[in-house]
């Protein structure tokens, strides 16, 4: 049998078959809790760009303060304390988030 020549050939002439980790059944009654799509992902932390600006904040400190502070001992002292830092005020961010999220399905709930 002559192969396809080119991508579109080969694609049509054999069928899609699912894998087992992609099930051909997308609905999930059993899930106490809507799907959301991929197409508009919903990952924003409080604003939607503090969060960015926190993770950037995170990310950056090290150099910030490894250009500042000169002296070794204290430098590792400050990246560290900035990473402890960030890491609770994202976490705050993401705990008011869900409590805010949490308050406005109780009011749905109510109606």
């Amino acid at each position: 049998m002559p192969r396809p020549a080119n991508f579109s050939e080969r694609l049509s002439a054999r069928a899609y078959q699912p894998r087992a980790s992609q099930p051909e059944n997308a609905s999930h009654p059993d899930m106490p809790y809507p799907r959301q799509s991929f197409h508009r992902p919903q990952t924003s932390i409080g604003g939607g760009s503090a969060g960015h600006w926190i993770k950037m904040a995170g990310i950056l400190s090290p150099l910030i303060i490894g250009e500042i502070v000169k002296d070794a001992d204290k430098r590792w002292r400050w990246i560290r304390i900035s990473a402890v830092a960030t890491a609770l005020v994202s976490e705050g961010f993401y705990a008011h988030h869900v409590k805010q999220r949490r308050e406005e399905q109780q009011q749905e709930r109510c109606r």
